[in-house]
Formats: structure tokens, C-alpha cells, sequence
């Protein structure tokens, strides 16, 4: 069963959350620029603080969730698999966020990754009481960053100009994305099934 609205403790607890991502990234974007290494590439900061940052956040989150919802997520699939969804695309705005600091030197990539965690880190707040026609946005966004990904590692592409480095970075926030798109289409799998078990037994009672 879909939220249409976030509770004051859904909302305070994924707030900081969000709030310790935030700082995390700033300090981050400080450390590249106190060690003068605005130069673009990979691994400009260090990867298991990044980590460590960005679960701490995520778990944050997650604690008005299951302080206000535990029972109903446990006998609500559907409902654990939205807020499931809702805290990987927090994940991936979050490694998105570093990786704009490791591209800082480079437009295209800085601007690329600058907005795409912003539609991720807005989308993590939309995605439990949004519409269920907009999984397929959800869906679209995280399919064209795999893509995207895949690409990049694979030809030389304007206006990059060169074949990316694999890096540990951008493999974690695939492994995220693909999580992503796995339960998102096990979400729209389970709302069709349910769709189908409303129509018949309106059907039923209709006769």
C-alpha cells in the first residue's frame, strides 16, 4: 500500500540522512581541494570513506521508516520494495555526488554526475508516495546510467573524447543500480498482479 505522504518521523530521520550525505560529500569536495587535485580522473578521495558516508546516511534513513512502518512492511511487499527502491536511488545520488569531485577538472562528466544525483537524491524522496506510473521514470533514469556506464567504459564518446577507467567507484554504483532496476520491475510485477486480483474480484461482485 502506497504512503501519500511521509510522517514527521519518516520525514526528520531521512532528512538527516540526507543531511549526512550532504556533509560527507562537502567534506569531500574540501579534501580534493586542499590537496590541489582538481585535475578529473577516478579515486580523488578515499573510496571506503565514501562507503562508509554513504551507508551511514542511507541507514539513517531508514530508521523513521521502520519506527513508523515495520509491521506493515513485513506483511506489504509492495510497500517494502517502494521504500527498498527509494533508499538505492539515495545510494547511487550519493556515489554520483563523489563521483562529480573525482571530474571536477572535466565539464561535461562534472555536469553529467552533478545532475543526475540531484534527480536521484530528489527521486529517493518521491519514489514511496509518488504515482505508480512514474516507475517507469524511476525505471528509464537508472537503465540509461547503467547504459551510459557501459558505453563510456566501452568506446570513446563525444563529448567525453576518451574510453573511461574502470574504478572501484562507479562498479559499486552499478552493482546499486542494477539492485535498482531488479526490484523496481519485481514493484511493477507485484502491482499488475494486484491490478489483475482487484479487477476479478470487482468482476465477481459485480455479478
Amino acid at each position: 500500500m502506497r504512503r501519500e505522504k511521509p510522517t514527521i518521523t519518516e520525514l526528520s530521520f531521512f532528512l538527516c540522512g540526507f543531511l549526512v550525505i550532504i556533509v560527507g560529500w562537502l567534506a569531500d569536495l574540501l579534501g580534493v581541494f586542499e590537496l590541489n587535485t582538481v585535475t578529473g580522473g577516478h579515486s580523488t578521495g578515499t573510496l571506503q570513506l565514501r562507503i562508509f558516508l554513504t551507508m551511514f546516511g542511507v541507514a539513517f534513513a531508514t530508521i523513521g521508516v521502520a519506527y513508523d512502518n515495520f509491521p506493515e512492511i513485513l506483511s506489504d511487499g509492495e510497500m517494502a520494495k517502494r521504500y527498498l527502491v527509494s533508499f538505492l536511488f539515495l545510494a547511487d545520488g550519493s556515489l554520483h555526488l563523489y563521483a562529480l569531485n573525482d571530474h571536477l577538472g572535466e565539464a561535461f562528466p562534472a555536469a553529467f554526475f552533478g545532475v543526475f544525483s540531484g534527480l536521484q537524491l530528489a527521486a529517493a524522496f518521491l519514489i514511496p508516495y509518488a504515482r505508480k506510473d512514474l516507475d517507469w521514470a524511476w525505471l528509464g533514469i537508472t537503465a540509461f546510467l547503467i547504459g551510459a556506464y557501459v558505453v563510456t567504459r566501452t568506446v570513446s564518446v563525444w563529448p567525453v573524447g576518451y574510453v573511461e577507467d574502470l574504478d572501484a567507484l562507479g562498479v559499486i554504483s552499478k552493482v546499486v543500480e542494477v539492485l535498482t532496476v531488479l526490484f523496481l520491475l519485481s514493484l511493477m510485477q507485484s502491482e499488475r498482479v494486484a491490478r489483475r486480483k482487484t479487477a476479478k474480484v470487482a468482476a465477481v461482485s459485480i455479478r
